[in-house]
């Protein structure tokens, strides 16, 4: 490395468990800890541009143990985007490199790093290049939500002509989902995504051929069920970016024998920790409950995404795709660097459409 790379950057950090605007503190002099020059692992040091907020970051903020972390204070955002200032043993990276950035939790919780900082130093086994003709912006919010309906995807077995329905359909992950289903059931299959009405343009954009309104309709597991329960309308798996737990237990009305009911998560009522636990609780009862429904089953499938990291083979894949145009990030709302509060403030509410995102650096909008 031809520079020093400096001790502390500006950031969003907190100390203790609680509501983001609670919690929250911005500060000048975040310290920075770059490996020793020893090391053999690449390390990359990130000027951040855009960073996206997800529910994760809230659940870490209000509901996760602080002695988790092994540092005094720690930084929300799993989701950024940025410029390479520095490579530490330089070999995919160099200085100047736009990249789309995605620590996973067990490295957030060790080292505190995350995307609401000015300077991110991080492994490059956990960034992929942003794509050519890419904007820094296009690829904040592609890496959370896109990885998590990209395995949901996967878990669910979708193929070619499958018909399949999308929950959350105009949220980060069901955005993310509708894009990726199309690209794998093609011409031949069919969307239905449930929504908001006024979203309903939007997720016919990005591939649905039908949008269910869920204002619309007290008891959406029967119209559902009303809608597509007939023979040859069954769907063949659905893919839940929100976590309807009572489109779950009712989906036998619409979902074919042997089809799978994927889930991001089960959705919780709030986000303090009893209410997550409760959510937990009810993923497991899922699972194990016997599927047979003479014996108060759904006979479905249930399954969850579990993320974790999702490594280097799915990231490039998405940032292909990206790159292809075959996906697009949603965005509901950007937010300044002195914002972040605000936008965590839409989040929590419940009903953006797509990602919200913060813009930390002074680059490109």
């Amino acid at each position: 490395m031809s520079t020093s790379p400096p001790k502390t950057t500006e950031a969003w950090t907190y100390t203790s468990p609680s509501t983001p605007r609670t919690a929250l503190t911005l500060t000048t002099s975040h310290p920075l800890t770059f490996p020793p020059s020893n090391s053999s692992e690449e390390t990359l040091l990130i000027s951040v541009s855009h960073a996206a907020l997800n529910p994760g970051d809230i659940v870490s903020l209000t509901a996760m143990p602080f002695f988790l972390h092994s540092t005094p204070s720690a930084v929300p955002a799993f989701d950024f985007c940025g410029t390479v200032l520095q490579s530490h043993n330089q070999a995919r990276f160099s200085p100047g490199d736009n990249v789309i950035c995605f620590p996973p939790l067990p490295h957030m919780l060790k080292t505190g790093i995350g995307g609401l900082q000015k300077i991110v130093p991080i492994p490059a086994k956990y960034c992929v290049r942003l794509p050519q003709g890419k904007k820094l912006i296009d690829g904040a919010g592609l890496m959370l939500a896109g990885c998590t309906a990209l395995l949901q995807v996967r878990q669910a077995g979708v193929k070619k002509g499958d018909r399949i329905l999308v929950v959350g359909a105009s949220g980060g992950v069901g955005s993310a989902a509708v894009q990726i289903v199309r690209d794998v059931v093609g011409l031949g299959g069919y969307i239905a995504g449930v929504c908001s009405g006024r979203n309903e343009g939007l997720v016919r954009s990005l591939g649905a051929d039908e949008v269910v309104d869920y204002t619309l309709h007290k008891d959406l597991p029967g119209y559902l069920t009303e809608r597509f329960g007939g023979e040859g309308r069954r769907f063949d798996h659905v893919i839940d970016g929100y976590g309807n737990q009572e489109l779950y237990k009712s989906c036998a009305g619409f979902l074919k024998e042997g089809g799978v009911y994927d889930a991001a998560s089960i959705h919780y009522a709030s986000y303090r920790l009893w209410d997550l636990l409760g959510s937990v609780v009810t993923i497991g009862l899922n699972i194990l409950w016997p599927r047979a429904q003479w014996l108060g089953g759904t006979g479905r499938t249930f399954k969850i995404c579990s993320l974790g990291d999702p490594g280097l083979e799915m990231m490039e894949l998405l940032a292909g795709m990206l790159g292809d145009g075959r996906v697009r990030v949603v965005r509901d709302s950007v937010w300044g660097w002195g914002e972040v509060k605000e936008g965590f403030d839409v989040l929590m509410g419940g009903h953006a459409a797509g990602k919200v995102v913060i813009r930390v650096g002074e680059g490109e909008e």
